[in-house]
């Protein structure tokens, strides 16, 4: 940061690390305490008043999760004989290392179905080594078009009212 001096020998640019832990949530401040510009002439012998820096965390969009608490929210994209007949979905995992997590759905699943893996969302930052879920929810892609009678039959010989 470049900083306004009234002290002489303090230094008008000075490095400032961010000590930013993991899980860390939008709004979180970090202050540095008198490390901003210096604002008055301090009466003799005592220091000059300088302002705190204070960084306040963003978070970015992410093209794949959605963060809610320490919570992420995932959704997957399916076609209608997947969420009938079940699926598997690789999930590219956030961490620093690459890891993927393989989603194995073998009943049938809707536009309301969500599945839960504990421990595998984002870390708790006052809770070291613990984390919150990933929340996976589904959009199951229907037919835009209507179906042939033969089409329909075939549904309905398969998927008997019941």
């Amino acid at each position: 940061v470049t900083r306004k001096s009234l002290t002489p020998g303090r230094p008008t640019e000075k490095i400032l690390e961010l000590p930013i832990r993991p899980g860390f949530k939008a709004g979180t401040r970090i202050t540095f305490s008198g490390e901003g510009d210096e604002y008055a002439v301090p009466p003799p012998g005592a220091p000059p008043c300088a302002q705190d820096i204070v960084f306040i965390i963003r978070e970015a969009k992410h093209e794949r999760f959605h963060r809610e608490g320490s919570d992420l929210h995932y959704r997957i994209k399916i076609s209608l004989s997947d969420a009938l007949c079940g699926f598997t979905h690789d999930i590219k995992m956030l961490d620093e290392q690459e890891r993927v997590k393989r989603l194995n759905m073998r009943t049938p699943v809707s536009n309301v179905t969500t599945k839960v893996l504990a421990g595998e969302g984002m870390p708790k930052s006052k809770e070291p080594g613990k984390k919150g879920d990933l929340i996976i929810s589904f959009e199951v892609a229907f037919p835009t078009r209507e179906l042939t009678d033969t089409q329909k039959a075939a549904v309905r010989s398969a998927l008997p009212m019941g």
